[in-house]
C-alpha cells in the first residue's frame, strides 16, 4: 500500500483544489445573486501513515481533504439588518401616505381648503361694509357653499385613501404569507438535504433572503433548533416552528366605534387565524399601514371639528343677527331625550332678573309660582333657564328668527364632547323633535348650506344685522330662590328691535370675526358668540367648541402645519434610517459579499495548486512505471 500512497495522496490535492475551484465559479458566478453567501472549501488534512523508521516509527502525511464547503455569514450583522429593514419600511411606508395627504391639503394653487376659507371670510367682511348689496350677500352663499363642498370633498379624498391604506395592508399581509409558506418549504428542504451530514448552503441562503424579505414587514427573531429548522417571533407570537406556521388575515371589518358609531369609516385589524388574537406588529410595513390609518382619521377628525363648527358656532351668531325679514320668534332650549329618542321642550330663556339678579316671584292662589322680570330701566338684563311652567306672563324672550347658514333648516346643532369616543361631536335635534349625536363624517356630511339658500331671494335670510348688544360681562349672578344660575346658562345682553338696530353689518362683523379670534380674544372682547362661549365654559373649561377654541382659519393653519411637520419629520427619519442601512449593509457585505479580487486570486492559487498535484502524480506514475516495468528487466 505504502507504494501507492504518494498516488492517493496527489489524487486527494486534485479532489481539493478542484471542489475549491468548482466553488470558486459558483461564488463568482452568483456574485450578483440576491441574498448568496460567498462559500469556501474547509480543508483539513488526512490522517497520517506510520511508517518505521531508524529511531522508530514515522508519521507520513497522505494529503488533505475536503472537510465541508460553508458559506460566510455575521448573525450579528444579520440582525442589525433585519431590524433595520423593519424600521427603514415603516418610515417609507408613512412617507408614501404623508405625500397622498400633502397633496389633498394642497393650498400652493388658490385651490385648496384655506382659500375657500379666505374667500369665505373675505365675503363676510364685504358683506359687513354694505350689507345691503344684494350681490355681497349671494357672494357669501356661494362662498359659504364652496367651503361645504370642499370639506366634503376632502373628506372622501381621506376616507379614499384610508380605503387604499387598508387594501396595501392586504396585499401586504398576502405577501407575508407567501414568505412564511416559503420559509416553511425551505425548513423541510434544509433539514431533508443536510440529514446526510452536507451543509444545504443555497437552500439557506434563500430562506434567510425570505427572512430578510419578512423583516421588512414585520420586526423578527429567529431561532435555530438542533435539525436546522428556523423558529420565527414577532412580538412573542410564533409565526414558524419549523414545518408548522400560523396565519395572518386582516379581521372582519367592523365599524369604528372608537370614533362614534357614524363615523364613517370601516375597520380592519390584523388577526391570527388559527385563534382570532389582534396581532399587533410594532414596526415595519404593516405597522406603518395601520399607523398612517389613524393619521389619515386624525385629519378626517379635523375637518369633522372644522365643520362641527360651522354647524355650531357659526350657526349659533348668524342665528343672533337679523336677516332682512327682521322676524322674531322665542328663544327655547330643548333638553332630555325620551324613550323614543326625541327631544322634549323642558325650559325656556325667560326675562328673569335685571343687571343685580332681582326679578319677581309669584305664586297665584293654587301654588303655581312663576317668575317676571323686573325693569330696572336700563334695557339690560340678564337672561337665565326657568322650567317653562315657571315662565310668567309676557315673559319669554323674543330673538330674532334667522335660520341656521349650515344644516338642515329648523334644527338645532350644539357642540359636546364624548368622552367614551375621545372625539368631539354635534348633538343635533331636527325640526321634528328627534336627537341624533354626530361624530366626524356625520357631521361633515350633515355641512349642507340652509334650504332656504336655495330659494328664491336666498341673499334675504342672510342675517348681516346685530340682533344682540354683547356688550356686558360674563359673570353669573348669584343664586336666588334655589334657581342656580351658572356662567354656561347665563349672560348679560340685550335684544335690538328691528327698528332699532344701528348698523345691518354688525352681525357679519361678529362672523368674520370667528374666522380669526381666540378663544381668549373672544372671552375678552365679550362680543362675538354670546351663545356658545358661555353654554361649554364651564363643561369643558379648555375649549368652548370643536376647534378648541381657536378660530376657523387659525385652527385649519395650525393643522395642515402640524401635517407639513410630520412629514419633514418622516422625510429626515428616512435620510438617517437610509445612512444607517447602508453602514449595516456594507459591514454584512463584508462578510458574505462575494469579493472579485478575492475570488480571482483563489482561483490562481486553486489552479496552480490543481495543476501542481496533477505534475507530482505524473511524476509518481512515472517513478512507479519505472519501478513496475524496468527493474529486473537486465538480462532478459
Amino acid at each position: 500500500m505504502a507504494m501507492f500512497a504518494g498516488l492517493n495522496t496527489m489524487i486527494r490535492g486534485i479532489y481539493v483544489n478542484q471542489t475549491a475551484l468548482n466553488t470558486t465559479g459558483h461564488n463568482i458566478v452568483n456574485a450578483d445573486t440576491d441574498g448568496y453567501s460567498r462559500q469556501s472549501v474547509n480543508v483539513i488534512t488526512t490522517t497520517a501513515e506510520n511508517r518505521s523508521g531508524v529511531y522508530g516509527n514515522v508519521a507520513v502525511g497522505t494529503g488533505a481533504e475536503v472537510q465541508a464547503v460553508t458559506r460566510s455569514r455575521d448573525i450579528y450583522a444579520d440582525v442589525q439588518f433585519r431590524d433595520e429593514t423593519a424600521t427603514k419600511n415603516y418610515y417609507e411606508t408613512l412617507a408614501l401616505n404623508f405625500d397622498k395627504l400633502e397633496t389633498i391639503f394642497n393650498d400652493s394653487n388658490n385651490e385648496g381648503l384655506q382659500s375657500k376659507i379666505l374667500e369665505f371670510y373675505k365675503a363676510w367682511v364685504d358683506l359687513s361694509t354694505e350689507s345691503s348689496n344684494a350681490s355681497n350677500r349671494v357672494n357669501a352663499i356661494e362662498k359659504g357653499k364652496n367651503l361645504a363642498d370642499n370639506i366634503i370633498t376632502v373628506a372622501e379624498q381621506l376616507q379614499e385613501q384610508i380605503d387604499y391604506n387598508y387594501y396595501y395592508m392586504e396585499m401586504n399581509l398576502k405577501e407575508v404569507s407567501d414568505i412564511l409558506d416559503g420559509i416553511t418549504k425551505a425548513n423541510r428542504l434544509v433539514v431533508s438535504y443536510e440529514a446526510s451530514g452536507a451543509s444545504a448552503n443555497d437552500l439557506r441562503d434563500q430562506r434567510d433572503l425570505l427572512v430578510d424579505r419578512l423583516s421588512g414587514y414585520i420586526p423578527v427573531k429567529i431561532y435555530e433548533d438542533q435539525y436546522g429548522n428556523y423558529q420565527i417571533t414577532s412580538g412573542g407570537t410564533t409565526l414558524v416552528n419549523g414545518v408548522d406556521r400560523l396565519h395572518l388575515d386582516a379581521s372582519r371589518g367592523i365599524e369604528s366605534k372608537y370614533f362614534g358609531p357614524d363615523y364613517g369609516i370601516t375597520d380592519y385589524s390584523i388577526a391570527i387565524r388559527e385563534s382570532n388574537v389582534v396581532f399587533q406588529p410594532s414596526n415595519g410595513t404593516l405597522k406603518a399601514n395601520l399607523d398612517a390609518i389613524d393619521d389619515c382619521k386624525n385629519y378626517l377628525t379635523a375637518l369633522g371639528n372644522l365643520a362641527g363648527f360651522l354647524l355650531t358656532t357659526f350657526n349659533d351668531q348668524h342665528k343672533q343677527g337679523y336677516d332682512l325679514y327682521g322676524e322674531q320668534q322665542a328663544l327655547t332650549k330643548w333638553t332630555e331625550v325620551n324613550d323614543e329618542g326625541f327631544c322634549e321642550e323642558k325650559q325656556v330663556y325667560v326675562y328673569a332678573a335685571d343687571t343685580a339678579g332681582n326679578f319677581n316671584k309669584v305664586t297665584d292662589s293654587e301654588g303655581k309660582v312663576t317668575y317676571e322680570r323686573v325693569d330696572d330701566g336700563t334695557g339690560a338684563y340678564s337672561i337665565q333657564l326657568v322650567d317653562a311652567d315657571q315662565v310668567g306672563t309676557n315673559d319669554t324672550v323674543k330673538v330674532s328668527n334667522a335660520v341656521n347658514f349650515y344644516g338642515e333648516n329648523g334644527a338645532t346643532y350644539t357642540y359636546d364632547y364624548n368622552e367614551d369616543w375621545g372625539v368631539n361631536v354635534v348633538n343635533v335635534i331636527r325640526a321634528d323633535g328627534k336627537f341624533e349625536q354626530l361624530s366626524c363624517s356625520a357631521i361633515i356630511h350633515e355641512l349642507k348650506l340652509n334650504e332656504k339658500f336655495s330659494m328664491p331671494e336666498a341673499y334675504m335670510y342672510v342675517a348681516a344685522a346685530t340682533a344682540f348688544d354683547n356688550t356686558g360681562d360674563y359673570s353669573s349672578v348669584s343664586s336666588v330662590d334655589g334657581i342656580n344660575v351658572t356662567d354656561s346658562d347665563t349672560y348679560y345682553s340685550k335684544v335690538i328691535d328691528w327698528g332699532e338696530r344701528t348698523g345691518d353689518g354688525t352681525n357679519a362683523v361678529y362672523l368674520s370675526e370667528l374666522f380669526n379670534m381666540s378663544r381668549e380674544t373672544i372671552l375678552t372682547a365679550g362680543r362675538s358668540n354670546a351663545y356658545t362661549i358661555n353654554r361649554y365654559a364651564n363643561d369643558y373649561p379648555g375649549t368652548i367648541n370643536s376647534t378648541g377654541g381657536q378660530g376657523m382659519n387659525s385652527f385649519y393653519i395650525s393643522t395642515v402645519t402640524e401635517l407639513a411637520v410630520e412629514a419633514e419629520s418622516v422625510d429626515t427619519r428616512i435620510d438617517q434610517q437610509d445612512a444607517i442601512m447602508t453602514q449595516v449593509e456594507n459591514w454584512r457585505a463584508a462578510t458574505s459579499g462575494v469579493d472579485w479580487n478575492e475570488e480571482l486570486t483563489n482561483m490562481i492559487k486553486y489552479q496552480k495548486a490543481f495543476v501542481a498535484c496533477s505534475r507530482c502524480l505524473n511524476a509518481m506514475d512515472e517513478c512507479l512505471d519505472r519501478l513496475v516495468n524496468s527493474t529486473g528487466a537486465v538480462g532478459r
